[in-house]
């Protein structure tokens, strides 16, 4: 049960406002009949003592109206029978849900506050409710702050026992507690933001961020591999940060011994094909990964265009700093600022408490990922340009202007160019973006890349799904390279996930492909048939309009298009024309 002591003080500021606005004397007691505030007069006239059966009667009665005291039924046995100071009382239950935690009372000590009450009872009960009902909510808050800051201290004294390596997160990844050896581990960073997004791979960071649970993932720690587990913590199923453990025990030097399980690290070599454009792609990675100025980085869907930004970073000079990814699709239009840039306390309704820090600040030292730049607000296009411009910026509501060290790499699958025309982009702002541009090729224009591309995916998902699939049979791989790949690389590796689910023995044959893809390909074959064929029935009208629809006109059409005259009556027959 609460206790109305532990909040004296909160409640005599709220007995001391109710004597300043309506002009009566107040007093709040709890259930054991105990004064817990008063206002002085009230303390003057009737002490801190009070007639427990006048307590008890409003507890079980919920409210009371004394018009009369001393000379009320329950005020038998009081000190104060037949010769009460008070002239007239209105009595309350403070109660939690249906639990009273006290008793709270307006009263007067004067003729003229009997007949005022009286006058306006209704009035009277009105506030009181109102004041009973503040009252409620301030101890119910207050008793959950304090039960939330036992319950931290609990949490931190459980983290600093254990000599594993412990940190606590919100839904944001920011770190809300941490214990001394997990501060010993990641003595090489600051925790000046206090973000995962510092710590672990991306591949990590999305997992424990989509409340997925972690057990024993072997990862790469500056420079060790270290098993994490991670477990989510959710509310109404709703995931509201994880717990994440690091075992110091199996933590691992790097050295050539016990790599070999390690998670291969994303570099140059993981853009897989031998083609004149991956060679030239590479090449030129080499030359910019570390500068500074931005990239942008375009392609359709499924080009791989998040996998060529995490590239550059990882053979950048800029490796050891964080890669911050923002998909500027998913982001509501009303969050982008905050989202980017973080807020100070305060600085709107919802606000967290000490603020939050942006993208921008979590990926200091490192790189930010600008995904689907193409979607980005024009009003925060504006705001982008002059932090790209200025190399500093503002959190939502602050006056302090932070400092910016990171490299920009954005991505688009929009025409840009035509957004410019369109005044969709800022013009400003594409030319500070394209510093260094990068078109990725279609998966159609690299089919020199589909067999090596299929054997990495292969390998991947025997892997993952402890499979042992030995190869691809000549027909698929046909199938493959001839195949269009309107979802490019991405629809490719989709389709080998697939296929090895399926396949139970060690080769990938047709009758291993899902229906949807074949679908597709006859499809796709069909309308390039359909395409062709309308393609020579423009040609044969345009030809009969120049040499005429007669005979003769038709003879010497099908000699300029070098076919016979026959198959020119055929395609003319067959296209709806004769």
């Amino acid at each position: 049960m609460l206790s109305l002591m532990e909040f004296k003080n909160d409640l005599q500021l709220i007995i001391d406002v109710i004597n300043n606005f309506i002009r009566v004397d107040a007093a709040i007691f709890d259930t054991q009949s105990q004064l817990v505030s008063s206002t002085e007069s009230y303390l003057h006239h009737k002490g801190q003592t009070v007639h427990a059966p006048s307590i008890k009667e409003v507890l079980i009665n919920g409210n009371v109206l004394v018009n009369k005291p001393g000379y009320m039924k329950s005020c038998i046995g009081c000190r104060f029978r037949e010769h009460c100071p008070a002239t007239i009382e209105i009595l309350s239950s403070i109660n939690i849900g249906d639990e009273p935690i006290g008793v709270i009372t307006l009263t007067s000590f004067s003729k003229e506050g009997h007949d005022k009450i009286t006058e306006n009872t209704n009035h009277y009960i009105q506030v009181l409710d109102i004041v009973t009902e503040l009252i409620s909510n301030v101890v119910f808050q207050k008793h959950r702050k304090n039960e939330f800051e036992s319950l931290e201290k609990t949490l931190q004294g459980a983290l600093d026992f254990s000599t594993d390596a412990l940190l606590a997160i919100d839904s944001t990844g920011i770190v809300t507690h941490i214990n001394p050896s997990a501060l010993n581990l990641f003595s090489f960073c600051n925790f000046y933001t206090k973000s995962i997004f510092q710590l672990f791979p991306q591949k990590i960071i999305d997992r424990i961020l989509n409340g997925h649970s972690i057990i024993n993932k072997r990862i790469k720690i500056n420079n060790f591999y270290a098993n994490v587990s991670s477990t989510p913590i959710r509310t109404d199923g709703i995931f509201n940060g994880a717990v994440i453990h690091i075992s110091q025990k199996k933590l691992f030097s790097l050295n050539k011994t016990n790599t070999i399980d390690a998670e291969p690290d994303i570099s140059l070599t993981s853009i897989k094909g031998t083609s004149k454009t991956i060679q030239k792609l590479k090449a030129k990675i080499k030359k910019i990964a570390s500068s500074s100025s931005t990239i942008l980085i375009t392609g359709e869907t499924g080009t791989g265009k998040g996998l060529l930004a995490k590239v550059i970073h990882n053979i950048s000079n800029r490796s050891n700093g964080p890669f911050i990814s923002v998909n500027c699709a998913s982001i509501p239009e009303s969050l982008f600022e905050s989202e980017l840039f973080g807020y100070e306390d305060g600085a709107f309704t919802g606000a967290k408490k000490g603020g939050k820090p942006g993208r921008f600040e979590l990926a200091t030292g490192g790189t930010l990922f600008l995904d689907e730049i193409g979607e980005i607000p024009l009003h925060m296009q504006a705001k982008l340009l002059g932090v790209l411009q200025e190399f500093s910026f503002e959190r939502v509501g602050g006056i302090t202007s932070i400092p910016v060290d990171v490299r920009i790499i954005a991505a688009t699958n929009q025409d840009i160019e035509e957004m410019v025309r369109k005044r969709e982009f800022r013009s400003d702002l594409y030319y500070r973006l394209n510093v260094i541009p990068i078109d990725l090729p279609p998966l159609k224009l690299r089919k020199g890349d589909i067999e090596d591309l299929t054997l990495e995916f292969l390998k991947q998902y025997n892997l993952r799904l402890n499979k042992n699939i030995l190869k691809l049979s000549d027909d698929v791989i046909s199938l493959f390279t001839s195949y269009d790949w309107p979802g490019n690389i991405r629809e490719l590796q989709n389709i080998v996930e697939y296929c090895v689910n399926i396949e139970e023995t060690d080769i990938i044959t047709l009758n291993s492909l899902p229906e949807r893809f074949l679908k597709n390909k006859i499809y796709s074959e069909n309308r390039i048939k359909v395409k062709v064929q309308n393609t020579e029935l423009e040609a044969i009208i345009a030809a009969l309009d120049k040499y005429g629809w007669d005979v003769n006109g038709k003879t010497a059409a099908a000699q300029e298009l070098g076919i016979g005259v026959r198959t020119l009556y055929r395609k003319l027959k067959n296209g709806g024309v004769l």
